[in-house]
């Protein structure tokens, strides 16, 4: 059964018991994230996430880093555009999962900064930042969101780039921890072996904190982001040609459309049997990688599908892409294709069924959408309750010529190249 609750200190409380489970998968989600910070604040959530492993006011980052180590546990975090997670996967043994939660809480709370941890770290962060310029398809990713985005809040990179780092100040990083970390919004994630009534008792001891905004009743960004479509070519210095074929998706999405969209996804480009798999891998040898996603923010969504290829092989990939997709409204699907994808997608459901990590997740996705909290018997019931006729909807409001956008990153191509593509489908 799975449990969410508002503590009288305004966290937030989702928690779900896992039979059989000797583990705890926990996660802080701090409502901040790179959408959030002006011109001048880029990369300050990112470099924040990491110094909360850089010591408290009662622990030192070694203490941090050699508890978690000697329970066997992974500690992690990670900064996406609209969020800060702080997470921790707990072995059953002992008062591990007790202690886990006392020290993601003192970080989550405590945290103070040392200032030499502070100028390593920023150093570690421009390492990293340097690194995903040698990303060819972060890069990509980057630059696709900033030609259908213009809202430089969802288009920019999440962690800045090293000049803004280096323009970050630790008393700035003080004042953001405390607004947004230690006082923002903030909902736990607990799933697997634990006990509930110590976890409770334990958050109950954090500050107060601001009163969590309810999706898609109550919303940070309220006006739509407006779309660009058209064709984009970006010059990089990569070898290999990023293609992505976008479209724009409105929000709040309802739940039947996200169970609609997840057997869309699969049969589309998310599988090894998936249409643009079997043509643009399987048949016509054009690309290694090939596959489809959704991403979705408050007030913006898109679905992709992408393929990475040579130079040589720009036009006719970027031409098929779009054959391929367009075949999905002028042609339909089967009804064959609709069964393959829906038991693809509940067996991944069901063998996902004893990760912790991937039920929290899980919990946590359909929470942020305002979503039913549905554990892995009533998930695949869902999505075993997807029909031919759903997913036909979801395509018509999904594939609209006039949104479309393509963008093609990697080397220079040419005036009569850029036309071949553009062209094709006209």
């Amino acid at each position: 059964m799975i449990k969410k609750e508002v503590l009288q200190n305004n966290v937030v409380l989702v928690s779900e018991e896992v039979g059989g489970a000797n583990s705890a998968a926990v996660a802080f989600y701090f409502n901040i994230g790179s959408r959030f910070e002006s011109e001048s604040e880029r990369g300050i959530s990112h470099l924040t996430e990491h110094l909360l492993f850089k010591g408290t006011s009662s622990r030192t980052n070694a203490d941090i880093t050699r508890t978690f180590d000697r329970m066997g546990a992974v500690v992690n975090a990670f900064t996406e555009r609209e969020n800060v997670c702080l997470y921790a996967l707990v072995p059953d043994i002992k008062d591990n999962i007790k202690r886990a939660v006392e020290i993601l809480c003192d970080m989550s709370t405590e945290s103070c900064f040392p200032e030499e941890e502070f100028i390593k770290e920023k150093r570690v962060v421009q390492s990293e930042i340097a690194s995903l310029e040698d990303d060819s398809e972060e890069c990509a990713l980057d630059e696709a969101a900033g030609f259908v985005w213009k809202d430089k809040s969802l288009s920019s990179s999440i962690g800045g780039t090293i000049a803004q780092v280096e323009s970050i100040k630790r008393s700035q990083i003080m004042d953001w921890y405390d607004r947004y970390f230690s006082h923002g919004e903030l909902s736990v994630f607990i799933t697997g072996k634990f006990c509930l009534d110590e976890v409770r008792k334990l958050l109950e001891k954090l500050p107060l904190h601001k009163k969590f905004l309810m999706y898609p009743q109550e919303k940070h960004f309220e006006n739509p982001v407006e779309w660009n479509a058209g064709y984009d070519f970006k010059k990089s210095s990569f070898s290999q040609c990023q293609i992505y074929l976008m479209y724009p998706f409105v929000m709040p999405l309802t739940e039947k459309e996200s169970f609609a969209m997840l057997v869309f996804n699969a049969l589309t480009g998310d599988t090894m049997s998936s249409r643009l798999f079997e043509s643009l891998r399987e048949k016509n040898g054009l690309c290694y990688s090939v596959f489809s996603f959704f991403t979705y923010y408050e007030n913006a969504a898109a679905w992709c599908a992408s393929a990475s290829t040579e130079e040589d092989n720009a036009v006719k990939t970027s031409v098929l892409l779009q054959e391929e997709i367009e075949k999905l409204l002028s042609e339909g699907i089967t009804q064959d294709e609709v069964d393959a994808a829906i038991e693809h997608v509940c067996g991944e459901e069901i063998l996902a069924s004893n990760d912790m990590e991937y039920i929290l997740k899980r919990n946590q996705k359909n929470f942020s959408l305002g979503f039913t909290l549905h554990d892995t018997a009533r998930t695949v019931e869902c999505i075993r309750a997807v029909t031919k006729n759903d997913i036909m909807e979801l395509i018509r409001k999904l594939i609209v010529d006039s949104r479309k956008a393509l963008i093609v990153y990697g080397p220079k191509l040419s005036k009569k190249n850029k036309k071949e593509i553009s062209c094709s489908r006209k």
